[in-house]
């Protein structure tokens, strides 16, 4: 019997510490990983695009553009990904979306963009620890980004960022955006 109850005990505790450590995180902790938030300046970067053009945080001055921070093969990132889609869909031409992997290569993305039929854009960060000058852990972390480069939001992975909400802060930054007729 107790050779049984050590058995049990055994495996079960992976199963614990696993559910412990993968626990959501209580906003204290999120405010804590947190380094840019909401009306700080972002540092400023640059990205490489899907062709291989570099794109640097600076060119975007006077733009309000979504910043977002991805791993294709977390579940929240995929659900948010759709939710940019449709943000890109409607506005395109006037609200750049910068999908950025936490730590993915380029060949990754781009198989999981073919995959799920994705059209918004990618981006390679030239620094790969561009992701930990924003947060020390989480993802999806989407950023909206007024014109002056300051945080106009900030979203995690509970709860993701919605169309509705996105679209509030895109309209509430006075861009003029409008949607296509």
């Amino acid at each position: 019997m107790k050779h049984l109850i050590k058995s049990y005990f055994l495996r079960l505790f992976p199963l614990f510490l696993v559910a412990l450590l993968t626990a959501c995180i209580n906003d204290s902790e999120e405010e804590a990983i947190m380094k840019v938030k909401v009306g700080d300046r972002i540092p400023n970067f640059v990205l490489e695009d899907s062709t291989g053009k570099a794109l640097a945080s600076a060119s975007l001055d006077g733009r309000v553009f979504i910043l977002n921070f991805i791993d294709t093969t977390c579940p929240d990132c995929q659900r948010e990904l759709q939710v940019l889609q449709r943000i890109y869909d409607k506005y395109y031409d006037r609200v750049p979306i910068l999908n950025v992997p936490r730590s993915q290569k380029k060949e990754e993305l781009q198989a999981y963009w073919e995959e799920a039929e994705l059209t918004l854009p990618y981006y390679i960060p030239y620094d790969p620890n561009l992701y930990y000058q924003f947060a020390t852990k989480t993802i999806p972390r989407t950023y909206v980004i007024d014109g002056k480069g300051i945080v106009l939001a900030a979203f995690s992975d509970s709860p993701i960022a919605d169309i509705d909400t996105l679209e509030s802060y895109l309209f509430d930054a006075n861009t003029q955006i409008q949607e296509k007729n």
